[in-house]
Parts: structure tokens; C-alpha cells; sequence
């Protein structure tokens, strides 16, 4: 009876062992420190929630190997983001809420979602809303900071315009790309080393299925990091060398090596590609309806086509036809339709339907409601202004981070 009686009181004290060993260790990795930042604290559980964040929304492996080196990259990030938020409060700078909720809309925009889908996707992957909540708080007050100090001293003059300008229009015909790009700055021997192992890890992560526009909205340090490092179509003109070397041997949908330029490292994916004159028919736009005919019923669907002349009257139409059934396929890319139709939809314009076509037990017209044309690449003086004044100020940024940095009292744990 006595042994018994010890043996349940073990079995009991086991029990309430396991039940609130994970409840102190939890506590304890929460109150860990990773490092202290001018006496704040950045706790083991920040950098956690950092990296979770980070393999939840870019789809890297989440292997020993990967979490290591992404816990040295969140570590680094979360230092940053401390300094930036510590100099906006001490320059006094606001932030509201509804500029960030703007911010996270723009990003989830990016990702085809909503704000609030985003956040529920991230808490389903054991993120808390704050920590994406905060990074887009400390970009956004930083921002502010390096605009307000800098910004009126910048100056782009009309000779660094005319260069990238007259070197744009001397591309026109030649190749253009549309791009995205991931780039890390650096400013000495050892941040170029460490650029350069982040950089090899990236595009390693990339070629394994990582979403690019996810990896660039959490490493990519310039502005295009918010629209998931997309770019959109350039030409070899406002490219660098450097850049045009590396994109000749890429084939659609392919990432680059790290490419090393003097303003930094740039990680780019090629999109697509294109020559042409500077203009791309497979960029044409098209509006289009399909209507749908029995198969019995070919002599009404050719009188359909033309009695066809607007879309503006196409509810008339169908009326007089019986109510055919309409489906609105939408303003589309050429190159994202079937390429049967590609060299037709070339030759017809708007208020033009195509020839029909037997699908099934049925006759499918596709009417043309309106079309646009790719007009290439068009280049402003204006954009290329506003392009040279990002970088400066990107530049601008980089520098007087690390300065704070090199002032900062930061020790590790």
C-alpha cells in the first residue's frame, strides 16, 4: 500500500513537472536577452518572432542551416529598427495609426490580400501582429526622418539627367527587361563580406522556390523592397553595366548571381524580355466578352458578329439574340491569353469580334470591346529625376544609419 502511495505521489509530481516545464522555459525565452540597444532590450523571443515572420511569408526552409543564418540577419535587423525608432523619438517625429495600416495595405496589395488577411495568415504561422506591425512603423518614421534631414539638400542636376536620359533613348530597339531587383548596401570590407554571404543565401533560397517579392520586402534596403522589389520594364540605358552583363544570360523567370556595382549588391529576377522597336504587341492590352451560341445554332452566331459593333450595346444585343449567355472575360494581356488567338486579336481593333469557335456542344464568339496598344518604354526626364533622387537619398540613409550605429551602445548576448 505504501509503495503504491509513493507511486502515486511520483506519478503526480511528474505530471505537474511537464505541465509547467514549458510554461517557465516559454517565460524564460521571452525575458532572454539578445541584446541591449542604448539599455532597451531586443529579448531571444523578438528575434524569434522576427524569423518566424520571415520563413512564413517567404517560403525558406526553415533548416538548421537557414534558421541560423536568419537569425543573425533578424538579429541585425531588429538593432537597426531599435536605433531608427530611438532617433524618431528623439527628434520627435509622429507616426499614426492609419499611416501604417496604409503601408500594410500597400504590402498585402502586392500579395493579392488585404491587410487584415495578411495578419491572420502570419498568427496562423505563430506570429504576432506586432512584429510586422512595428518593422512597417520603423520604415515608415525613418523615412520621415531621412527625407526631413536630407531631402532639401539634395540636388539632381540637369547634367546626371541628360546622361541617363540620352543613354535610355540610344537603347530604344535594343532589349528591355522587366525586373525585380533584392539589393543590400554596404560600406566597408567586412559589411561587403557579410553582403555577400546574405546575397549567396538568397539567391540559393530563390532557385529552391522562395517567393522573390516576399525575400525583397524583409532584406532588400531600397524602396522597391515595398512593392516586393518589382521594378517594371527598363531598358540597357538606366541599367549599370554591370547589371546588363548579368541580365543577357538570364531566361525568363530566372534569378541572378549576386552582382557587385559600386553602389551595392544587387540580387535581380528577369521577369520577362523583349525587343521590337521599344514596343511589345505582346503587351497589348485587350477588353473581351465571349458569348455563348448552341451548336445548332451557327446562322444566328454569324449574324450576332455582324451585328456587332460596341460592347456599349451589347446588353441590347443579347436581348434581341434571345439572352445569350455572357461571360465577361476582362481587359487582358495578349500574353496571357491562348496563343491561337494571338495573331487574330493582332489584326482586329475594337467593336471586331473573332472568328467562332466550336467548344463542345457550343459556339464561343469573343468580342473585342476595346484594345491598347504597347507603346514601349516611355522616358521622362521626370522619372529619371525622381529615380537619381532615391538613390542619393537611399544612399543618404545607409550612411547615416550606420553612423547612429557606430554611436550606438549595443552589446550582445
Amino acid at each position: 500500500m505504501k509503495a503504491k502511495s509513493k507511486n502515486i505521489i511520483l506519478i503526480n509530481f511528474l505530471l505537474l513537472l511537464f505541465i509547467f516545464l514549458p510554461i517557465k522555459l516559454f517565460a524564460q525565452d521571452i525575458q532572454a536577452i539578445s541584446a541591449i540597444v542604448n539599455d532597451e532590450v531586443i529579448s531571444r523571443y523578438d528575434v524569434q518572432q522576427r524569423v518566424q515572420l520571415i520563413v512564413s511569408t517567404s517560403g525558406i526552409k526553415p533548416t538548421q542551416e537557414n534558421i541560423k543564418r536568419l537569425e543573425t540577419q533578424a538579429l541585425r535587423s531588429l538593432v537597426n529598427e531599435k536605433i531608427q525608432l530611438q532617433e524618431a523619438i528623439k527628434l520627435d517625429v509622429p507616426s499614426s495609426e492609419d499611416e501604417v495600416n496604409l503601408m500594410l495595405e500597400r504590402i498585402a496589395n502586392g500579395n493579392q490580400m488585404s491587410g487584415q488577411e495578411i495578419l491572420q495568415q502570419i498568427n496562423s504561422q505563430g506570429v504576432r501582429a506586432e512584429t510586422l506591425l512595428n518593422q512597417i512603423k520603423a520604415e515608415l518614421l525613418w523615412n520621415k526622418i531621412v527625407r526631413g534631414r536630407y531631402g532639401s539638400y539634395i540636388n539632381v542636376n540637369e547634367d546626371e539627367v541628360s546622361i541617363v536620359y540620352d543613354r535610355t533613348m540610344e537603347s530604344i530597339g535594343k532589349d528591355q527587361y522587366d525586373i525585380s531587383e533584392i539589393f543590400i548596401g554596404y560600406e566597408n570590407e567586412q559589411e561587403q563580406q557579410e553582403a555577400n554571404i546574405l546575397a549567396n543565401k538568397l539567391v540559393e533560397q530563390l532557385r529552391s522556390g522562395a517567393a522573390f517579392a516576399a525575400v525583397a520586402q524583409q532584406f532588400s534596403q531600397t524602396a522597391s523592397s515595398g512593392q516586393g522589389g518589382y521594378i517594371g520594364w527598363v531598358t540597357e540605358g538606366q541599367l549599370d553595366n554591370e547589371i546588363i552583363d548579368s541580365l543577357k544570360e538570364l531566361k525568363k523567370d530566372e534569378i541572378s548571381n549576386p552582382i557587385n556595382t559600386v553602389a551595392g549588391l544587387y540580387v535581380i529576377k528577369l521577369n520577362d524580355k523583349t525587343k521590337a522597336g521599344g514596343k511589345n504587341p505582346l503587351r497589348n492590352q485587350y477588353d473581351l466578352v465571349s458569348v455563348i451560341f448552341e451548336i445548332n445554332q451557327k446562322k444566328e452566331s454569324e449574324n450576332f458578329s455582324k451585328d456587332f459593333v460596341s460592347c456599349k450595346r451589347i446588353d441590347q444585343l443579347t436581348e434581341k439574340y434571345n439572352e445569350k449567355e455572357i461571360n465577361y472575360i476582362g481587359k487582358r494581356i495578349l500574353s496571357d491569353l491562348p496563343e491561337d488567338l494571338h495573331n487574330e486579336l493582332l489584326n482586329k481593333e475594337a467593336g471586331d469580334t473573332l472568328k467562332p469557335r466550336i467548344i463542345g456542344e457550343n459556339i464561343n464568339i469573343i468580342l473585342i470591346c476595346d484594345r491598347k496598344d504597347d507603346i514601349g518604354i516611355q522616358v521622362s526626364r521626370e522619372t529619371i529625376e525622381e529615380n537619381i533622387y532615391a538613390q542619393k537619398i537611399g544612399m543618404m540613409s545607409r550612411r547615416y544609419l550606420r553612423d547612429l550605429r557606430r554611436d550606438a551602445v549595443i552589446e550582445y548576448r
